[in-house]
C-alpha cells in the first residue's frame, strides 16, 4: 500500500470509504479460502489486496474532490492529477469506474473540424461535464457482481480472463459459456472488474494504446502506426498454416530469440475442431497452433496456472481477449501472469460458434466433420476444404445465426487492443494483413524483416486493401450497434463501452 501521512479529515475519511468498500472486506474475509486454492501465495494476495486499497482509496477521493470542486469539468480532473501526481490514464480510468457505479454522470463534449465530410474521426474532445448522482458515497455502495450476470445475459465474450484470474477457482469457461461455482465464489467482483463486457471504457483504452493524454475517437480499424500485407518464409510454418503464418513466425521468434519464455494459444483438442488453450513452451509447440479455429477456446484461463512462474508471455487472442487483457492493465491490480505479458498477438475475428454450431454448419454443407481438412472464412463465404480435395462453401448471411448470440455485441473485428493484429481480410490469398498498432509490435514486426523470416509489402501495393478491411470493420461496428440498441429496447442488459 502506498506510505501516506493521515493529515486531513478527507484523506481519513477516504481511508475508512475504502475500508468499507465490498471488495476490499471480500478479499480480507476470504484470505484463508484464497490462499487453500492456490492460485496466489501469500505474498500475492497481499500484493493484490493492497493496490486494490490503493485504487478503491483514489476512487472515494476522487469522488470527493469532484463533489466539493467548483467546476465539475476536465480541469477539476488535472487539478486532481496534478495534486496527487497520478498518472491522467489512471485518473480517466478511475472516473469511468465511478460512473459505471452510478456515482457520477459524465457528459463528453466535443468539437468537430470543419472539412466537409462530417466523419466520427474528426470528433476533437472538448471538455467533461459532470454531475454528482449521490452527495453520500456511503448511501450508495456499489456491489460487485460474480460476472454469473455476464453469462445469464448472453454478453460473454467466452474470453475467460475471468477465470484465468479468480483466486478461489470457483469459474470456468468452456465451449463459449461461462460456469461459476456458487459454493466457492466469495463475491470478490474481481471477475467482474476485468470483465471486457461489463463495461469498457474504449476511449481510455486508446490513450493507453498511444501511450497519449489527447482523446480520440476511433471507429474504423482502431489505432494504429503501419499496415502490412505479409507472409512467412519458414518453409515448417508455411506447410501448416492458415493463411499467411505471421502469428505463427511471431512466437517462433520470440521464442527462439529468448524474448519470451512461454506463449498462451490455441491447439486441436482430441475432439475434432474443438480447439483447447496451450501453453507453449517451444518453437515445436508453435507448430500445434497453426490453423483458424472458429470454435470459441478459453485461452485465457491458463493464466491461472502461470501466476506463481515468474514468466514472460505472450498471448496470441481474439480482439475480446486483446480487450480484456488492455483493461486489465488499465485497472492494474497486481496479478502476476498479467503484470507478466510482454506482447499482445491479437487474431481478426467476425464472430465465434459453438461446437454444436460448428456440426450444424457440417450439415448445412453436408459433410461430416471428420472429412474436413480445412476451414475459412472468404468473400462473404464460410468455406470447407475436405480430405478429398473438395471445396464445399455456404453464405455466412445463411448461418450467422447459428454464431454464439454473444458475439453479436462485439464491435471488434481487427483486435483494437493488441500489439500486433494478424488477419486475412484485405490480403491475397496465402498472405496475412498486419496491423502493427504500438511502438513494442512495430519494433518486433521489424525484426522478422532484419532476420529475413517474412515477405513483406505496403497494404497500398495490394488488393482490395486497407478499405475492404475498414469495409467490414465498419459493418462489425455497425451490427454491434444494431444489436445492443435491440437488446436496449427490450430492456436487456448490455456492455457499457
Amino acid at each position: 500500500m502506498t506510505s501516506e501521512v493521515i493529515n486531513s479529515w478527507e484523506s481519513l475519511k477516504s481511508i475508512a470509504d475504502t475500508l468499507d468498500s465490498y471488495r476490499i472486506r471480500a478479499l480480507l474475509d476470504a484470505k484463508q479460502d484464497i490462499l487453500d486454492a492456490g492460485v496466489y501465495n501469500e505474498s500475492q494476495y497481499y500484493h493484490i489486496l493492497f493496490t486494490m486499497f490503493d485504487q478503491e482509496r483514489v476512487k472515494y477521493s476522487l469522488f470527493e474532490d469532484i463533489k466539493n470542486h467548483p467546476q465539475k469539468n476536465y480541469s477539476a480532473i488535472q487539478e486532481f492529477v496534478e495534486k496527487n501526481s497520478i498518472d491522467l490514464k489512471k485518473v480517466l480510468s478511475i472516473l469511468k469506474l465511478l460512473m459505471y457505479e452510478n456515482l457520477i454522470k459524465i457528459e463528453e463534449l466535443y468539437d468537430k473540424r470543419d472539412n466537409g465530410d462530417n466523419i466520427p474521426e474528426n470528433l476533437i474532445f472538448k471538455d467533461f461535464n459532470i454531475s454528482i448522482i449521490q452527495k453520500d458515497i456511503s448511501k450508495i455502495r456499489s456491489i460487485y457482481e460474480p460476472v454469473k450476470i455476464i453469462f445469464d445475459t448472453k454478453v460473454c465474450s467466452g474470453c475467460s480472463l475471468c477465470a484465468g484470474i479468480c483466486p478461489v477457482k470457483c469459474l470456468d469457461i468452456y465451449n463459449g459459456f461461462g460456469k461459476i461455482d456458487e459454493d466457492k465464489c466469495i463475491r470478490c467482483g474481481l471477475c467482474y472488474l476485468i470483465c471486457p463486457r461489463s463495461f469498457l471504457p474504449v476511449d481510455i483504452l486508446n490513450m493507453l494504446q498511444e501511450n497519449t493524454s489527447e482523446f480520440k475517437k476511433y471507429y474504423k480499424i482502431g489505432s494504429y502506426i503501419e499496415v502490412y500485407s505479409a507472409r512467412t518464409k519458414l518453409k515448417k510454418i508455411a506447410e501448416v498454416c492458415q493463411d499467411g503464418g505471421i502469428s505463427s513466425t511471431l512466437l517462433y521468434y520470440l521464442l527462439e530469440a529468448g524474448k519470451i519464455d512461454l506463449a498462451l494459444g490455441a491447439k486441436m483438442s482430441n475432439t475434432l475442431w474443438r480447439p483447447e488453450p496451450i501453453i507453449i513452451k517451444s518453437k515445436d509447440d508453435v507448430l500445434l497452433t497453426s490453423g483458424t479455429k472458429y470454435v470459441n477456446n478459453p485461452t485465457l484461463k491458463s493464466l491461472n496456472e502461470l501466476h506463481q512462474e515468474n514468466k514472460s508471455l505472450a498471448i496470441v487472442g481474439v480482439p475480446c481477449m486483446m480487450q480484456a487483457l488492455l483493461k486489465a492493465e488499465l485497472y492494474d491490480i497486481g496479478f502476476p501472469a498479467l503484470n507478466n505479458i510482454k506482447y499482445r498477438i491479437g487474431i481478426f475475428c467476425m464472430e465465434s460458434f459453438s461446437y454444436q454450431s460448428l456440426l450444424k454448419i457440417c450439415e448445412v454443407l453436408e459433410t461430416n466433420i471428420k472429412h474436413i481438412k480445412k476451414m475459412d472464412i472468404n468473400r462473404g463465404q464460410f468455406i470447407v476444404y475436405t480430405h478429398k480435395g473438395d471445396t464445399l462453401q455456404v453464405p455466412i448471411k445463411q448461418i450467422s445465426h447459428l454464431a454464439r448470440e454473444d458475439c453479436e455485441v462485439c464491435f471488434d473485428l481487427t483486435a483494437e487492443s493488441a500489439d500486433i493484429s494478424v488477419g486475412s481480410i484485405g490480403s491475397p490469398s496465402g498472405w496475412n494483413t498486419i496491423i502493427l498498432r504500438t511502438e513494442k509490435g512495430k519494433e518486433l514486426y521489424e525484426e522478422l524483416l532484419k532476420r529475413d523470416l517474412i515477405e513483406s509489402k505496403s497494404i497500398t501495393e495490394i488488393q482490395p486493401g486497407l478499405p475492404m478491411v475498414e469495409k467490414i470493420a465498419g459493418i462489425k461496428k455497425t451490427t454491434c450497434l444494431k444489436h445492443i440498441n435491440a437488446k436496449k429496447d427490450e430492456e436487456k442488459r448490455v456492455p457499457l463501452y
